[in-house]
């Protein structure tokens, strides 16, 4: 213990905060010595994020891989620790273009997107019909039957000037044609920061792999001894489909590749028009099942053929693969960038994200997922033990407003009790002193450090509901491609809500996905999955699901698992689209105290932890009066059944060897928050404060036959309990 409380006042420095300086790893002088490091090193950084400076020789000046080469080992010979950026400006995969470039022979590469066009005229017939094709190549044409039958193929009515003679058959049909082109009007092609560049195709795994030959190879080659040591891991940045507008667009776009037919009639058995037709028009028998077989194929071409492909580099290099993706904060937005974030995250070692904000306001959005600990859901879930944020104060810069320190401390605060411990910064520290820079690099490898004892105790786990939110999304021709329709905002809003429901009830949690389910085995009462042991498994608006997983819900009730859905039943088998008798095989347990049902209403909130005796709390944090609450410019309150939720308050809580739990708290409010902690078991605590790194016994007070431990904590101010 003794050694624990030395390790708190005096952290490593890798557990700091690491400055992203694209191309500063190689301004050093020719003694061998670099300002830049040397100031890093005093100000208590625990290295950087670097990279090659990308002048106008790149990838071909030996001379400029050389400077990196010595501006990297002038930070790693001072015992700090680097991360490599892969890619000049965003999104990662390009290597600032050459990758096309010095690919003519291989136009796969390129990004390209289906365009959907629909044509409003309801075409009756028997009949004959002429029509012209959009876009650049015609890929499918179809007759899409308005009574809901098949689809007719006539793509093969193409002439050779590009234009369609067919015969309608008798009836009524709408004609749907899907053209491929090159994405970049309106896509995040033509609109990043960066500059407006060709993108590469992350389906394709040979685009991939000449990204990593300009790129990692070239890396490997000047630090390849340090891979696993002073490099840590290479950073991809904002990689996507970008097969969706982000202006206000003519056709709605889907992802495309020209092996995408083959590969998806080997695997689902039916044509990849049939599916793609779906997503798009709604249209045609089993809409359902082809929306979700399309958006599953899709990610997993992404997961396999870029982040799989990088994933697999970086471990034969002994180094890990990081990075974060476009959008993280939007469900329906995780669809058409990746098909399924959760699947590319899973073939990431080191998944991250991207925090512009430090208003603890912004950070407590409630109208977005919170990112941070979606994505430290896969470290705690799937063994890394890492993840990061490229956090940064970027929107209050946009608006010209400058943030104290405390506001960035509250940040850091923010991320720490969500799960993400490793800090990737854009911050420009220019208005603050040394000492005061110090002093936050020191706050933010105290927590670091503490935070990784023993594991995340989250006995709780929250469904991802892919398979509802592929249903149910349809691509638009609106602003970012969003879907205002009731199906699609229900899944979106209810799954970001209920996340910071169990947030403002300080609960651990994880979010899982169905192959999680089906894979965990049921022991002891709980769903056991590697180290994670889930008392409670919630569902939000989860209408599509796997007859599998419905059939694993009844054992995992059978032996006492809670099992809580946020909305109704589910009523749609994801392997037939169609109704599988879900209600007749879960309606029996209703009544039982381990199964619940919570209505979706304007204002729903999750009942008090009396009444839901389904859902699992070890950990409880509770004011001593609502003026603990309602305090401050950005102080709220709620009362739910009688119990008053800390809503400003967000909590982490760990399992250590020894049976300890230490417990992380953070005050998100701009007022001062007195309370109680009550933990399951506890005896005593210790109280670590990490402004100072000083530790004492927490102040014990009995209330209502429970053992609690007073809190008080001044506006973003955060704090260590160590509980026996």
């Amino acid at each position: 213990m003794e050694q624990l409380y030395d390790n708190f006042k005096n952290p490593k420095r890798e557990y700091a905060i690491y400055p992203i300086i694209h191309g500063a790893a190689a301004l050093d002088r020719r003694d061998g010595k670099n300002p830049l490091a040397e100031t890093f090193y005093a100000r208590g950084f625990a290295g950087i994020v670097g990279n090659v400076p990308y002048r106008d020789s790149f990838p071909d000046d030996a001379a400029e891989w050389e400077d990196t080469k010595r501006g990297f080992m002038s930070f790693i010979n001072l015992g700090m620790r680097t991360w490599i950026y892969d890619e000049k400006g965003y999104p990662s995969g390009t290597a600032g273009g050459v990758v096309l470039e010095r690919s003519p022979e291989h136009p796969e590469y390129q990004a390209k997107g289906l365009y959907c066009y629909e044509y409003w005229r309801t075409l009756t017939g028997p009949g004959k019909y002429r029509s012209d094709v959009p876009g650049d190549k015609l890929e499918y044409a179809l007759l899409l039957p308005l009574d809901g039958g098949e689809a007719i193929d006539i793509t093969a009515c193409k002439n050779e000037h590009d234009t369609l003679y067919f015969d309608i058959p008798k009836g009524s049909y709408h004609l749907f044609m899907m053209s491929s082109r090159r994405l970049f009007d309106g896509t995040h092609a033509a609109e990043s920061y960066s500059e407006p560049r060709n993108y590469i195709n992350l389906c394709d795994a040979g685009a991939t792999r000449k990204f990593l030959e300009v790129t990692h190879e070239k890396y490997a080659e000047i630090l390849g001894d340090e891979f696993g040591r002073g490099v840590r891991a290479f950073f991809t940045d904002e990689p996507s489909l970008i097969s969706w507008n982000i202006r206000t667009a003519v056709y709605p776009i889907l992802p495309w590749h020209r092996d995408f037919p083959a590969k998806f009639e080997a695997r689902y058995g039916y044509s990849f028009a049939l599916a793609a037709s779906a997503v798009v028009t709604r249209r045609g028998p089993e809409v359902v099942k082809r929306r979700c077989d399309f958006w599953e194929f899709v990610a997993t071409e992404v997961s396999e053929n870029y982040f799989g492909v990088i994933q697999d580099w970086c471990r034969a290099h002994g180094l890990a693969s990081s990075g974060h993706m476009l959008a993280e904060e939007s469900l329906t937005s995780h669809v058409y960038c990746y098909g399924s974030l959760y699947k590319c995250a899973k073939r990431m070692d080191w998944p991250g994200i991207d925090q512009l904000d430090s208003e603890p306001n912004r950070l407590m959005n409630t109208w977005s997922i919170p990112i941070a600990r979606m994505l430290a859901s896969f470290s705690d879930v799937y063994g890394g033990g890492e993840v990061f944020t490229e956090f940064s104060d970027h929107t209050s810069r946009m608006e010209n407003r400058q943030i104290g320190m405390n506001w960035i401390k509250a940040s850091v605060n923010w991320h720490y009790a969500m799960g993400v411990n490793n800090m990737t910064s854009y911050y420009s520290f220019d208005n603050f002193t040394d000492d005061e820079i110090r002093d936050l690099n020191t706050y933010t490898a105290r927590i670091g450090q503490l935070i990784r004892l023993g594991k995340r105790m989250s006995r709780v786990a929250v469904l991802y509901p892919e398979a509802s939110i592929w249903a149910a999304y349809t691509p638009s021709t609106r602003e970012r491609a969003v879907d205002t329709s009731a199906d699609t905002q229900r899944v979106e809003r209810t799954f970001a809500k209920l996340s910071w429901e169990l947030l403002h009830r300080q609960i651990d949690f994880d979010y899982v996905d169905e192959q999680l389910i089906s894979d965990g085995e049921i022991r002891d009462g709980s769903l056991c999955y590697n180290d994670r042991e889930y008392e409670s498994i919630m569902f939000p608006a989860t209408n599509v699901l796997s007859q599998h997983t419905v059939e694993k819900i009844v054992a995992m009730l059978d032996a006492g698992i809670g099992i809580v859905f946020v909305g109704n039943l589910p009523e749609l088998a994801r392997e037939t689209g169609a109704k599988a008798g879900f209600y007749e095989l879960l309606s029996p347990y209703f009544g039982r105290p381990n199964f619940a049902v919570i209505p979706i209403s304007d204002g729903w909130t999750l009942p008090s932890a009396k009444s839901l005796q389904a859902l699992a709390r070890p950990v409880r944090v509770m004011p001593n009066d609502l003026g603990s609450v309602m305090t401050g410019a950005e102080g709220s309150a709620s009362i739910s059944d009688s119990e008053v939720i800390s809503d400003g308050i967000l909590s982490h809580t760990r399992l250590c060897g020894d049976g300890s739990k230490l417990v992380f708290l953070c005050n998100m409010n701009g007022g001062r928050y007195y309370g109680h902690l009550f933990v399951d078991g506890a005896t005593t605590a210790e109280l670590l404060t990490p402004a100072d790194g000083e530790h004492r016994p927490a102040t014990v007070d009995v209330i209502a036959g429970q053992t609690g431990f007073a809190i008080s904590l001044r506006p973003y101010e955060a704090c260590f309990y160590l509980v026996k």
